[in-house]
């Protein structure tokens, strides 16, 4: 099958990241994949091109560059449209349109567009979403939920030798407790809880770290963070490493993953954590709390209940040593069964096939 992709943002967010995977496991699995994006230049642009897959950039603002699709569709005899966010999926149903092909959205995060409405497909990470879509009137048939894969042999094996440089770099081996936060530095992603926990943690008697991977390090918000920091004294509690592809490495060395943040359709870095080894937290009424009622090796983050009880099931957890190995051995086992890029690439193509045969 020849399935053109369109992405309308280049930075390193999770969303990137997902659409990079099945891009990557579309290509190994022997569809012809095109990718288009927004500009030239960026962490999309660079990790197709060096996959070695066809990338096209243009401005994505008017006619002009829905024209210049229409060629491409022409030109590679492409099968089926695959959007990701915003601006990409209006683009995506105009395209759509003009040259009767199926058009499929993802639907990254937790926010209505009408272009949902006019796919032949939305693709879901969660049940929320799904229920979303339906309370604004998008057709049931046309919501399909698939959850992305993750490259598990890669997060359930680190390099030894750049493990060994960030064991020594964050010097882990002094913490009982470890935890990891994975997200952009912005409001929403309530690092501010992460600090609550390891500092309630801390009352406790137990020696926690946590370190934060995500930028910029630079800003009034992360200000705010070291501010908070200081003041609760937890200065040899915390690093930030900045952005980092190197987060096999780092979760290969913690015992928790943390994600409490809001607006969170699923929580891919969930996922990454299970695949090493970490049940997580996720946020009560956000996407990762279904992973946490599914699979039941995790803990929600309550905002109603506060922070005590907790930081008491995680360290009661992390005391247990043989209950706190028979867990991390369960996330194992899931990521393998439930989250490799190959069942991802199974469930699109699938997806795609039944998308072509309802609009042939």
């Amino acid at each position: 099958m020849n399935i053109l992709h369109i992405i309308s943002k280049n930075d390193r967010y999770g969303a990137q990241r997902i659409f990079l995977d099945q891009v990557k496991i579309l290509n190994q699995m022997g569809h012809q994949v095109i990718v288009v994006g927004r500009g030239n230049d960026g962490y999309v642009p660079d990790s197709v091109r060096a996959r070695g897959i066809a990338y096209y950039g243009i401005p994505m603002r008017g006619l002009r560059d829905i024209f210049f699709l229409r060629q491409l569709i022409k030109k590679y005899n492409i099968n089926v449209i695959h959007t990701t966010l915003d601006r990409a999926d209006h683009f995506g149903v105009l395209l759509s349109v003009l040259s009767r092909k199926p058009v499929v959205s993802t639907m990254m995060v937790p926010r209505y567009h009408i272009g949902f409405r006019f796919a032949d497909r939305v693709v879901v990470l969660s049940h929320m979403q799904k229920k979303l879509l339906e309370n604004k009137g998008v057709k049931p048939h046309k919501i399909v939920v698939i959850r992305p894969g993750i490259d598990v042999e890669r997060f359930a094996n680190p390099d030894p030798e750049r493990r060994e440089a960030w064991r020594r770099k964050l010097r882990t081996e002094e913490f009982s407790i470890i935890f990891c936060h994975i997200a952009s530095m912005i409001p929403r992603k309530a690092h501010t809880i992460s600090l609550q926990l390891v500092a309630d943690c801390k009352r406790r008697g137990g020696q926690p770290l946590l370190i934060i991977i995500g930028d910029p390090l630079h800003g009034e918000y992360y200000e705010s963070l070291m501010q908070r920091i200081s003041d609760g004294g937890l200065k040899n509690n915390v690093r930030f490493t900045g952005w980092t592809s190197e987060i096999p490495e780092i979760l290969s060395l913690s015992h928790f993953t943390l994600l409490p943040s809001e607006g969170e359709a699923l929580g891919i870095v969930l996922m990454e954590g299970m695949a090493a080894g970490t049940p997580f937290i996720a946020r009560e009424g956000e996407g990762g709390a279904e992973l946490i009622e599914e699979y039941r090796q995790g803990f929600l983050y309550r905002p109603d209940n506060g922070i005590a009880e907790l930081a008491e099931a995680v360290c009661s957890l992390r005391e247990d040593e043989s209950r706190y190995a028979a867990s991390s051995r369960q996330c194992r086992e899931i990521a393998f069964d439930d989250f490799s890029l190959k069942r991802f690439g199974e469930r699109l193509s699938g997806m795609y096939a039944g998308a072509c045969q309802v609009v042939c």
